[in-house]
């Protein structure tokens, strides 16, 4: 008996040891994102595979064209992420094996039809972030000179588009555009 109490009491001095208080801490809200990609079952890539831009990326809820530098950035950022899986690009003119549509936005994609109707993502962060904006970015890829989808990305984020300073601002985009693109293929 007095064998059994010297068990339970050293038992309950070790699980004492395990206990923790440590606070609840609230996750920062430029650590978080939700992405998704979808690819159709014709989306097939190589290490030869070549892409060229549709268009410049698209900045939408911009009239007064403040965002119009960054649309730039972002564009290159994400040519860059694809030429480091291996993917080449090509001017407008030339052949390719496909079409790259970029868009990005502040706010809810509800509401714009038209993206709603190319890209059908919706990435959702959990909750919002007081004093932060959500921002996506959404690509898709069609075969060259058709407007058929065979694979998309969407990734939505907390953003400061105003806040942080420009290295901070660019090294997200860099960021976003790795996950964004995550799923696509690795050629090097």
């Amino acid at each position: 008996m007095a064998l059994r109490l010297l068990f339970a009491i050293s038992l309950s001095w070790t699980l004492t040891a395990c206990v923790s208080d440590t606070p609840i801490q609230t996750p920062d809200p430029l650590r978080q994102s939700s992405a998704v990609s979808v690819a159709m079952p014709g989306f097939i890539t190589s290490a030869d595979t070549v892409l060229r831009w549709h268009s410049d990326l698209l900045w939408i809820d911009d009239p007064d064209g403040r965002f119009e530098r960054s649309a730039s950035v972002l564009q290159e950022i994400l040519q860059n992420e694809f030429e480091s899986k291996g993917y080449r690009f090509v001017g407008a003119d030339e052949a390719a094996n496909y079409d790259v549509l970029a868009v990005a936005l502040l706010g809810d994609i509800r509401g714009h039809q038209q993206v709603e109707e190319v890209f059908r993502l919706y990435p959702s962060l959990s909750a919002p972030a007081q004093g932060y904006k959500r921002g996506t970015i959404l690509v898709a890829l069609a075969p060259a000179g058709t407007t058929t989808v065979v694979w998309r990305g969407a990734l939505e984020m907390f953003t400061d588009p105003g806040m942080a300073p420009v290295q901070v601002r660019e090294q997200r985009m860099r960021w976003g555009a790795r996950q964004v693109l995550s799923s696509i293929p690795n050629y090097q």
